[in-house]
Protein backbone atom coordinates (compact mmCIF):
# COMPACT_ATOMS: atom_id res chain seq x y z
CA UNK A 1 0.00 0.00 0.00
CA UNK A 2 1.10 3.54 -0.73
CA UNK A 3 0.07 5.93 2.02
CA UNK A 4 0.12 9.73 1.93
CA UNK A 5 -0.04 11.57 5.25
CA UNK A 6 -0.67 15.31 5.05
CA UNK A 7 0.11 17.30 8.19
CA UNK A 8 -1.82 20.52 8.73
CA UNK A 9 -1.12 23.00 11.53
CA UNK A 10 0.39 26.30 12.56
CA UNK A 11 4.15 26.73 12.82
CA UNK A 12 5.65 25.32 16.04
CA UNK A 13 2.76 22.92 16.64
CA UNK A 14 4.77 19.70 16.64
CA UNK A 15 4.37 18.56 13.02
CA UNK A 16 8.02 17.67 12.50
CA UNK A 17 8.33 16.05 15.93
CA UNK A 18 5.30 13.89 15.15
CA UNK A 19 6.58 13.02 11.65
CA UNK A 20 10.00 11.95 12.92
CA UNK A 21 8.44 9.78 15.65
CA UNK A 22 6.14 8.17 13.07
CA UNK A 23 9.12 7.52 10.83
CA UNK A 24 11.07 6.01 13.73
CA UNK A 25 8.26 3.58 14.56
CA UNK A 26 7.18 2.58 11.03
CA UNK A 27 8.99 1.15 8.03
CA UNK A 28 9.59 2.75 4.65
CA UNK A 29 8.54 6.28 5.63
CA UNK A 30 9.76 9.38 3.82
CA UNK A 31 9.22 12.88 5.21
CA UNK A 32 9.04 15.82 2.83
CA UNK A 33 9.63 18.91 4.95
CA UNK A 34 9.36 22.34 3.32
CA UNK A 35 11.66 23.96 5.91
CA UNK A 36 14.39 21.36 5.36
CA UNK A 37 14.14 21.80 1.60
CA UNK A 38 14.46 25.57 2.05
CA UNK A 39 17.59 25.03 4.14
CA UNK A 40 19.02 22.67 1.49
CA UNK A 41 18.52 25.28 -1.23
CA UNK A 42 19.74 28.31 0.77
CA UNK A 43 22.87 26.88 2.41
CA UNK A 44 21.15 26.46 5.76
CA UNK A 45 19.28 29.76 6.02
CA UNK A 46 15.88 28.90 7.48
CA UNK A 47 14.50 32.40 6.88
CA UNK A 48 15.72 32.93 3.31
CA UNK A 49 12.55 33.03 1.18
CA UNK A 50 14.34 33.90 -2.06
CA UNK A 51 13.97 30.37 -3.45
CA UNK A 52 10.36 29.64 -2.49
CA UNK A 53 9.43 28.64 -6.03
CA UNK A 54 12.23 26.05 -6.04
CA UNK A 55 11.27 24.89 -2.54
CA UNK A 56 7.73 24.04 -3.62
CA UNK A 57 8.82 22.56 -6.95
CA UNK A 58 11.18 20.26 -5.03
CA UNK A 59 8.44 19.45 -2.51
CA UNK A 60 6.05 18.49 -5.35
CA UNK A 61 8.67 16.47 -7.24
CA UNK A 62 9.63 14.45 -4.15
CA UNK A 63 6.00 13.46 -3.53
CA UNK A 64 5.82 11.79 -6.91
CA UNK A 65 9.36 10.34 -6.73
CA UNK A 66 8.63 8.64 -3.41
CA UNK A 67 5.19 7.66 -4.69
CA UNK A 68 6.90 5.29 -7.16
CA UNK A 69 8.18 3.14 -4.29
CA UNK A 70 6.13 0.07 -3.36
CA UNK A 71 4.66 -0.12 0.14
CA UNK A 72 5.67 3.43 1.07
CA UNK A 73 4.39 6.12 3.41
CA UNK A 74 5.07 9.73 2.50
CA UNK A 75 4.51 12.49 5.04
CA UNK A 76 3.91 16.03 3.81
CA UNK A 77 5.41 18.12 6.61
CA UNK A 78 4.30 21.68 5.90
CA UNK A 79 1.67 24.06 7.25
CA UNK A 80 -0.92 23.03 4.60
CA UNK A 81 -3.20 25.66 6.09
CA UNK A 82 -5.81 26.26 3.40
CA UNK A 83 -8.24 23.99 1.62
CA UNK A 84 -6.80 25.06 -1.74
CA UNK A 85 -3.36 23.73 -0.74
CA UNK A 86 -4.82 20.55 0.72
CA UNK A 87 -6.90 19.94 -2.40
CA UNK A 88 -3.89 20.50 -4.63
CA UNK A 89 -1.89 17.71 -2.98
CA UNK A 90 -4.74 15.33 -2.31
CA UNK A 91 -6.15 15.50 -5.83
CA UNK A 92 -2.80 15.41 -7.67
CA UNK A 93 -1.50 12.23 -6.04
CA UNK A 94 -3.44 9.30 -7.53
CA UNK A 95 -0.44 7.02 -7.00
CA UNK A 96 -1.32 6.82 -3.29
CA UNK A 97 -3.92 4.26 -2.19
CA UNK A 98 -4.65 5.69 1.23
CA UNK A 99 -4.63 9.32 2.35
CA UNK A 100 -4.66 10.65 5.89
CA UNK A 101 -5.04 14.23 7.06
CA UNK A 102 -3.37 14.82 10.43
CA UNK A 103 -4.44 17.98 12.23
CA UNK A 104 -2.75 19.56 15.26
CA UNK A 105 -5.38 21.70 17.01
CA UNK A 106 -3.78 24.54 18.91
CA UNK A 107 -4.17 28.13 19.96
CA UNK A 108 -2.24 31.18 18.87
CA UNK A 109 -0.79 31.54 22.36
CA UNK A 110 0.41 27.95 22.44
CA UNK A 111 2.04 28.24 19.01
CA UNK A 112 3.87 31.37 20.14
CA UNK A 113 5.00 29.62 23.30
CA UNK A 114 6.31 26.56 21.41
CA UNK A 115 7.91 28.82 18.81
CA UNK A 116 9.88 30.46 21.62
CA UNK A 117 11.26 27.04 22.55
CA UNK A 118 12.73 26.50 19.08
CA UNK A 119 16.36 27.30 18.36
CA UNK A 120 16.57 31.02 17.60
CA UNK A 121 17.57 30.47 13.97
CA UNK A 122 14.37 28.43 13.42
CA UNK A 123 11.87 30.72 15.12
CA UNK A 124 9.05 32.09 13.02
CA UNK A 125 8.41 35.82 13.52
CA UNK A 126 5.31 36.31 15.68
CA UNK A 127 3.59 38.48 13.07
CA UNK A 128 3.89 35.59 10.59
CA UNK A 129 2.38 33.14 13.09
CA UNK A 130 -0.48 35.61 13.69
CA UNK A 131 -1.06 35.97 9.94
CA UNK A 132 -1.10 32.20 9.47
CA UNK A 133 -3.47 31.79 12.40
CA UNK A 134 -5.90 34.22 10.74
CA UNK A 135 -5.87 32.47 7.36
CA UNK A 136 -5.93 28.87 8.66
CA UNK A 137 -8.98 26.96 7.42
CA UNK A 138 -10.69 23.93 8.85
CA UNK A 139 -10.94 21.09 6.30
CA UNK A 140 -13.79 21.54 3.85
CA UNK A 141 -16.20 18.79 2.82
CA UNK A 142 -14.36 18.59 -0.48
CA UNK A 143 -11.08 17.91 1.34
CA UNK A 144 -12.70 15.38 3.65
CA UNK A 145 -14.01 13.44 0.64
CA UNK A 146 -10.43 12.99 -0.60
CA UNK A 147 -9.05 11.46 2.59
CA UNK A 148 -9.61 8.00 3.98
CA UNK A 149 -8.97 9.12 7.53
CA UNK A 150 -8.60 12.30 9.57
CA UNK A 151 -6.60 12.23 12.75
CA UNK A 152 -5.96 14.85 15.43
CA UNK A 153 -2.79 15.10 17.49
CA UNK A 154 -3.31 16.80 20.81
CA UNK A 155 -0.13 17.49 22.74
Amino acid sequence: MKKLIMLSAFPASGKTTWAKEYQRTHENVYIINSDEIRMELTAGNYHDRSKQTQVWETFDRRIHEYGKIDDVTVILDAVNDTNAVRLKYLSSTPEFDYKILVMFPSTLERSKLFNGCRPEECRVPENIIEMMFEKFEQPSEEVLKLVNEIYEVRW
